[in-house]
């Protein structure tokens, strides 16, 4: 009796899970990297309720997603890595249904890209750049983690002052990085800065940087604070909050360390 109520209860909570995580295809907006790749990430939209319920159904939460792949039958297999690294392989169908069953991981190449959803940070890694995935109306989702072809693993040092800003309505985020510093906001090409140093003060941080023409209109003001701050979007609590300075414009958000991941 108490073995079924178990799975009554992981049953429903799945359930609720994969209702909290239901987002129409046609709602996400891929980044440019996946529009145009040849690997699983093209058909994110429609694997995405699959994707979710194999993140969900990890005993270790959050989990994020090392590769997808598409199987016949509409089905997929998803590697996924819980917050206590441990790795399974998850069966699903794509659509969600049938439910996901979580096996041992089997030794295989891993294609990827990963997928890391927004319950976790933004992940950080050596030679990986992450695209963030959004709804329609500026939500985000998560980020795809693509390998840069001109980078060898161990390459670049991880460093622990790697950060995401970030804000919402229309979504915008910085990245700040031991290889610079990138501006993207939504509708608008990315803006590179070379990497710099904070000054740091007493509990805050700042980077006052020009763009590679030295062109002081486009001087990019970031300001971290150990504030609590609150994402309405995702209903996340964050331990620091942020403001951008670009343009003539102040931008108000959040700000979190990015996550490194193996």
């Amino acid at each position: 009796m108490k073995h079924a109520f178990r799975h009554a209860c992981l049953a429903a909570l799945l359930t609720l899970t994969a209702c909290a995580d239901r987002v129409a295809p046609d709602e996400i907006t891929l980044p440019a990297r996946a529009q145009q790749s040849e690997d699983w990430s093209r058909f994110l939209p429609a694997l995405y309720p699959g994707l979710m319920a194999c993140l969900n159904a990890h005993p270790a939460q959050p989990a994020r997603a090392d590769d997808v792949v598409p199987q016949n039958h509409g089905m997929i297999l998803v590697r996924v890595t819980g917050a206590d690294g441990a790795s399974t392989d998850c069966q699903a169908g794509s659509g969600g249904t049938p439910a996901p069953r979580l096996e041992p991981a089997e030794t295989r190449p891993l294609k990827g890209p990963a997928f890391t959803p927004a319950t976790m940070a933004e992940p950080f890694a050596p030679c990986f750049l992450p695209e963030p995935v959004l709804t329609r109306d500026g939500r985000l989702l998560g980020w795809l983690s693509y390998r840069r072809p001109d980078c060898e693993r161990g390459q670049t040092p991880v460093l622990q002052d790697n950060w995401r800003v970030f804000g919402n309505e229309p979504f915008w985020t910085v990245r700040i990085a031991s290889d610079g510093i990138v501006l993207d906001r939504l509708g608008d090409l990315p803006r590179r800065y070379p990497a710099a140093p904070p000054e740091s003060g007493e509990r805050r941080r700042s980077w006052v940087v020009d763009p590679p023409d030295g062109n002081a209109r486009d001087r990019l003001e970031v300001i971290i604070t150990d504030r609590p701050c609150s994402d309405s979007m995702a209903d996340r609590q964050y331990y620091h909050s942020a403001e951008v300075m670009f343009g003539g414009q102040t931008l108000h958000g959040c700000a979190e360390r990015a996550a490194p991941i193996p």
